[in-house]
């Protein structure tokens, strides 16, 4: 009960905090036309925090194996990009319907620019997350934190083995809805290092903790990026890029390495 509690606990001192500095700030940048209305958004964010939380919390402490992988619809996997779309929709409604662009901080002006930066951001981001990650895989091994041969997830190995089309999807889907969640709505409100935080946690059902080192690492290259450029189209790109060459390069290389 207690491994349930403690992140429940921690997610709501992150709410009250959000919804105090809110009110006292304005964080979260928002323009509701009733009190009414912004009751209803906080009550829809606590709302999908929870939700958000327990299921995370339910993967991380039950990851599931390569026999129960192979039961699980392809579907399943687009669950808590689901959930934040269905957020992102509510609370778009609830803040009078602003134009998309705004509301994501999308910049039309130099589209070809954007797609550059977010190249070089996407290659240049994933060789630092790989050299730091290596650093401090080594660091954490010679002092005993981490084990010589870490056993490698089965939900990584499982999506390494799906099929090319798939493997799209799942790099489409998460370097657009996470980007736009993570970056295009929350990072303006709490800022890039409590926004790279809870983008860590929030892959921590991926049953491989060692991997939450490399994803806050591009996380706040990727935040950062965004916070100088405010825009989202950089961190689109730099998020699609660093997927697909660890999904469709890194690790399938890697599993055929150990012979998984």
């Amino acid at each position: 009960m207690i491994s349930y509690f403690l992140p429940l606990l921690f997610i709501a001192i992150v709410y009250v905090a959000m919804v105090v500095l809110n009110e006292r700030k304005g964080l979260f940048r928002d323009q509701f036309a009733t009190p009414l209305l912004k009751v209803l958004a906080y009550i829809w964010l606590a709302l999908f925090l929870f939700l958000l939380t327990l299921i995370i919390t339910m993967s991380a402490h039950a990851p599931p194996s390569a026999k129960d992988l192979a039961k699980v619809p392809f579907y399943s996997l687009f669950t808590l990009h689901a959930i934040l779309i269905v957020f992102l929709a509510g609370w778009w409604l609830m803040a009078g319907r602003p134009p998309l662009a705004q509301f994501f901080n999308v910049q039309r002006d130099a589209p070809g620019e954007a797609v550059l930066t977010g190249l070089a951001v996407g290659v240049g981001g994933w060789i630092v997350t790989i050299c730091c990650a290596l650093v401090i895989a080594l660091i954490l091994q010679a002092t005993g934190v981490l084990p010589k041969n870490p056993e490698p997830s089965a939900t990584i190995a499982w999506m390494a083995a799906l099929p090319l089309w798939k493997k799209i999807l799942i790099v489409m889907s998460a370097m657009t809805i996470e980007e736009m969640f993570f970056r295009g709505w929350l990072q303006k409100r709490i800022g890039l290092v409590a926004s790279t935080i809870l983008f860590a946690l929030a892959h921590s059902g991926l049953g491989q903790p060692f991997l939450l080192i490399g994803v806050a690492i591009i996380s706040l290259i990727i935040g950062f990026t965004f916070y100088r450029t405010k825009n989202l189209i950089p961190g689109v790109i730099a998020h699609g890029v660093f997927d697909a060459v660890q999904l469709f390069v890194v690790i399938p290389i890697a599993f055929r390495a150990i012979g998984a």
